[in-house]
């Protein structure tokens, strides 16, 4: 998620000095993470686990419905898989420079991805259901297999991938949904759930409960769903396929992109295009049925326009961002991002925090009271004050604190955190 820079002292390889960084992939970071905080207050206040009733209730409702529609059709999706293609494109600023020093890129990469799998299973199981950390270390391991791969054959091998949650839906709809993942992940959700509350309980009374514990078994009830979902739905192979696409990015596109600018325009205006129509049938859809991804005539219908909208408007929007960074007035109003991107993994968890302590019942539990509508504002607030923190702390840091952890545990070297003293 940072653009790693290796370099041989005394047989030992170094990370990226603050100085080696690509301002605009920090900034691109920083903006997905905007995307990002929206789409995870939407679960931190309960809206996929509250009752239509419950839903219908809130005073707000009625706009609710018309900010879900917008978040299905600009934001759900798209920001995951922006930080996907970053990941990416890190993945490719990493190895050609641990390769061009003499560095063993794979066991460099193995350590990393073990190290962030460590980090996400924490995330997961003890914080919060909603981590993408864990799948990133999983899919990475994958993605180490395609470094070798030609350009040609990363695009090709993205296409299929994108297209593989589709035919995995109609196997699964062919079969009578006897390939249906899902069945053995929430029976042992519900066993928890039940456990922790009773037969009654809900994933949303434990987690709005004021009891720590129940809200521990009931984010873990709502972990241990997350594998079947994702096998449901493709997830794997869309995070893997925003990977290929990051690498061959990186590999084409860097170290200025700008000087891309005619492909760069062509895929901002056919992304938007596909994008649009894409993510406005699923967000339509999503709305009309409630549901997304069944194992129906409609849910497949779904699933191809998610296919079809997500990852051209995810394109575009990384385009777009490329553009206006290559003008002197939208590099300047970009630029703010550029904190939060520098410090993207300890934001990320730190957005859980703020989540957690908003929403959940050992917090304001403002869980189920808090209709969409007020998160629009409650976004910018919050992100507003990581992008202070971030400020604030890289005046004497080299990294986030996170960050300088999860370097730590990737280079097996105890490296100084703060930010020499300027000389007089």
């Amino acid at each position: 998620m940072s653009r790693p820079s290796l370099a041989s002292t005394g047989g030992a390889l170094r990370p990226a000095q603050p100085e080696e960084r690509i301002d605009l992939l920090d900034a691109l970071r920083g903006f997905a993470l905007l995307g990002i905080l929206f789409a995870n207050l939407v679960s931190f206040a309960g809206h996929y686990v509250m009752s239509p009733a419950q839903l219908a209730a809130l005073p707000t409702a009625q706009l609710d419905r018309a900010v879900v529609f917008l978040m299905g059709l600009f934001v759900e999706g798209k920001f995951y898989s922006l930080f996907s293609l970053l990941f990416g494109v890190g993945f490719a600023l990493l190895q050609e420079r641990t390769e061009r020093r003499g560095g063993d890129f794979r066991r460099l990469f193995l350590r990393r991805m073990t190290a962030l799998l460590g980090i996400g299973l924490f995330h997961i199981l003890v914080m919060w259901h909603g981590d993408i950390l864990t799948l990133y270390a999983l899919m990475g391991f994958v993605f180490l297999l395609f470094r070798r791969a030609a350009d040609r054959a990363l695009l090709g091998w993205a296409l299929a991938l994108l297209g593989m949650p589709l035919l995995f839906q109609l196997a699964m709809m062919g079969t009578g949904g006897a390939l249906d993942p899902t069945p053995p992940f929430d029976a042992l959700s519900r066993t928890i759930r039940e456990a922790a509350g009773g037969p009654e309980a809900t994933l949303f009374t434990l987690r709005s409960s004021d009891q720590p514990w129940q809200v521990f078994l009931g984010n873990l009830a709502n972990a241990v769903q997350r594998p079947g979902r994702y096998l449901q739905t493709g997830r794997p192979e869309k995070v893997l396929a925003m990977f290929l696409l990051g690498l061959w990015v990186g590999r084409r596109l860097l170290p200025d992109p700008l000087v891309h600018r005619q492909l760069l325009v062509r895929v901002l205006g056919g992304g938007l295009v596909l994008g649009l129509l894409g993510c406005g049938a699923f967000a339509w859809l999503e709305a009309e049925t409630g549901k997304s991804f069944a194992l129906t005539p409609l849910g497949l219908v779904q699933t191809l326009a998610y296919a079809v909208g997500v990852a051209p408007l995810t394109l575009a929007y990384g385009a777009g961002f490329a553009l206006l960074w290559g003008t002197a007035r939208g590099r300047r109003l970009l630029s703010v991002f550029v904190p939060l991107g520098r410090m993207a993994l300890t934001n990320y968890l730190c957005q859980t925090v703020m989540g957690l302590l908003l929403f959940y019942g050992y917090g304001l539990n403002l869980m189920g009271r808090v209709g969409s509508v007020w998160l629009l504002p409650l976004t910018p607030v919050l992100l507003a004050a990581q992008w202070g923190f971030s400020v604030l702390w890289l005046r004497r840091h080299s990294q986030g604190p996170v960050e300088w952890m999860w370097r730590q545990l990737t280079y097996g070297r105890l490296r100084p955190l703060q930010l020499p003293a300027p000389s007089r």
